[in-house]
């Protein structure tokens, strides 16, 4: 089955009603259909007052209104995590502003908002570094400001901060206690966690029954109740990179980052009993969605990511949230590139492995990116996504707009630069083609950034809803697309053309439907387990490994080929891969070619080339290329 297509379509949405649940049997998100789902987005985290962004006007660095909305489904984009901020839901200590017109009511308005785009939304209690007094912000302050009061606590005896390794004296703070922001931003962030102070706010939130812990508890339980109803609200993300840093205000402890690496005794002593009282605390009132759990932020090289599952065998509906970064940097230029591939691989190797042990948990990559627009970095983003496919990973992007964040590694990380202008190129990057949701079994999701070339298989036995895919026809596709849609061996590929349909419903989204006529129902009956595969290609360029043609006027031409061609007998092929076709190289005894951007090129004969025919050929020996005498 094959199309090819240039298509603008009016914009229809319809707004998410379907709850979306973990399948325990393959740890995929599924909706009531059953259809496996997938969710490529972007982070929204406003950090400062009044903790939510705006929605009822358009801003290019502030707001999350209709407009930003439409760019968001023009780009794909399904999912956002939202920053749910502990200070915006207790203002007061110990009083939820969850009443109508308060915090939580505004979060809801912008829940309601992304679900009439087909948005889902990851509620997410972030935090870096957990106070302003500290550089950052995520608790409220005055849990902070009580503990500096008690004389007695962990943190009233600890160095004064920024120590042990940085100096207070640095640092200029205003009459509240809070150092100056300019100040703050002369220095990574995270280097504000390596402090005895913050150390000691973190073995308080750690600490269970203590008043920070407790509130941490309150928060999750109005969180929870506020959204329980809401089926656009797809997972409750419980904490924002937890710290193992300096937890008995010491210097020593500041110094044990290699037991972080090498060891889970935080994930099971601190983060995994927390994250149990949460979970408690949300399912008591009721709520039925996903919960997602981090570990510390470093990749761990020996040992599981937790020593058990955080929430039990019994939670089904629980999932691990992961962040991937390069280090150091974001991987532009020189030694950093490599550096950031073997970042990138260490933190796979960290998760993988924990989530292949627990299939029945989700996984999902909440954090990611960060970067600006160069090459690099942007060809980096590409192989944590491509990656990120071959498993069916979820993800969302770090982040959107810039929404006032002074706690990042990149202040160029947003969509929008600061003029107010869309970074194309880091857009082209983000919004890959990939199935949305598929109706049936899926085993294979590949997208090539070069070429545009996407390839989805999956066993289809859904019919009470299509498979969704989402490719953007401008970026990736602007002189058209042409669509395969193949059975395995063996299955009759004119019935499967009957009974898998397609149909683009809007700009940019189309349906592949299975009927439900008897003929179908019979020929699904005989072929249970057929496996379809779907192929989405640029129209103007001619797919990888086919037979193509050089002569003017004949097609599909050569020129077409985006890995360049392949000189195989008297014909010519698109090569599979560039570096295929040039690692080939020449042999002697075999035909060449002369022509740019062909393969393998005669220039690399070692003992020079002969014409015979009208095809070039390596010489199989140099002396015997020169003794040929041409009459």
């Amino acid at each position: 089955m094959r199309w090819a297509l240039l298509v603008v379509l009016s914009v229809s949405v319809d707004p998410i009603t379907d709850p979306i649940r973990i399948d325990p049997t393959t740890g995929h998100y599924v909706d009531a259909h059953g259809r496996a789902r997938v969710f490529h987005g972007v982070n929204v985290v406003y950090k400062t007052e009044p903790w939510y962004p705006a929605s009822d006007h358009w801003d290019n660095q502030t707001s999350l209104d209709k407009k930003t909305l439409e760019y968001m489904r023009e780009w794909g984009f399904n999912v956002v995590r939202l920053g749910v901020m502990w200070p915006g839901v207790e203002r007061q200590h110990g009083k939820m502003e969850d009443q109508p017109g308060q915090y939580l009511d505004e979060i809801g308005k912008l829940v309601d908002s992304m679900a009439e785009y087909g948005i889902y939304t990851i509620a997410d209690l972030h935090q870096d570094v957990g106070s302003r007094r500290f550089c950052g912000e995520g608790f409220p302050e005055f849990y902070v400001e009580d503990l500096y009061s008690d004389n007695e606590s962990a943190i009233s005896k600890a160095s004064q901060w920024p120590e042990p390794f940085l100096s207070h004296d640095d640092l200029h703070f205003n009459a509240t206690g809070f150092p100056d922001l300019g100040d703050c931003l002369k220095k990574s962030f995270g280097r504000y966690y390596i402090t005895e102070a913050v150390g000691a706010l973190w073995e308080s939130l750690y600490t269970a029954g203590s008043d920070l812990n407790n509130g941490f508890i309150r928060y999750w339980k109005s969180v929870a109740t506020k959204f329980k109803n809401s089926p656009a609200l797809l997972a409750f993300e419980l904490l924002n990179e937890p710290s193992g840093y300096c937890l008995d205000s010491s210097t020593i402890s500041c110094l044990s980052e290699g037991s972080e690496v090498f060891g889970n005794a935080v994930e099971g002593d601190k983060l995994t009993p927390l994250y149990q009282a949460a979970a408690q605390a949300i399912r008591e009132v009721g709520a039925p969605q996903i919960i997602l759990y981090e570990a510390t932020v470093l990749p761990k090289i020996a040992g599981d990511l937790f020593p058990e599952l955080p929430l039990g065998q019994n939670e089904t509906q629980q999932g691990l949230a992961y962040h991937i970064y390069c280090a150091p940097g974001d991987g532009a230029g020189g030694i950093v590139g490599p550096v950031c591939e073997i970042t990138q691989d260490l933190f796979w190797d960290t998760y993988h492995p924990f989530l292949d042990k627990h299939k029945s948990i989700g996984g999902f990559l909440t954090e990611f990116g960060a970067v600006g627009g160069n090459e690099e970095e942007l060809d980096h983003l590409s192989r944590v996504m491509s990656t990120a496919d071959e498993t069916f990973q979820s993800w969302t992007y770090w982040q959107l707009k810039k929404y006032n964040d002074f706690t990042t590694a990149n202040a160029a990380e947003a969509i929008w630069d600061g003029d107010g202008n869309i970074e194309m190129a880091k857009v082209k990057t983000l919004t890959r083609t990939y199935a949305q949701a598929i109706a049936g079994k899926p085993s294979k999701m590949t997208f090539d950034a070069d070429t545009a070339d996407f390839v989805l298989e999956y066993i289809p036995t859904i019919t009470s809803a299509p498979t969704e895919i989402y490719l953007n026809s401008e970026l990736h596709y602007p002189d058209g697309f042409k669509i395969e849609i193949k059975a395995s061996k063996g299955v009759p590929q004119d019935q499967l053309t009957k009974c898998l349909t397609y149909k683009m419903v809007e700009t940019n989204y189309m349906h592949l439907t299975l009927s439900t006529s008897d003929a179908c129902k019979i020929f699904m009956h005989l072929y249970p387990k057929v496996m379809v595969t779907v192929s989405i290609y640029s129209a103007a360029k001619n797919k990888p490994g086919t037979m193509c043609d050089t002569r003017p006027s004949h097609f599909p031409q050569c020129s077409n080929c985006p890995y360049g061609t392949v000189r195989r007998g008297l014909n010519d092929w698109c090569c599979e891969k560039k570096e295929k076709c040039t690692a080939s190289g020449t042999q002697p005894g075999h035909p060449c070619d002369t022509r740019a951007g062909h393969y393998p090129q005669c220039s690399t004969c070692p003992y020079g080339t002969i014409r015979k025919g009208l095809t070039d050929w390596c010489c199989k020996e140099d002396e015997k290329c020169k003794d040929v005498i041409f009459v």
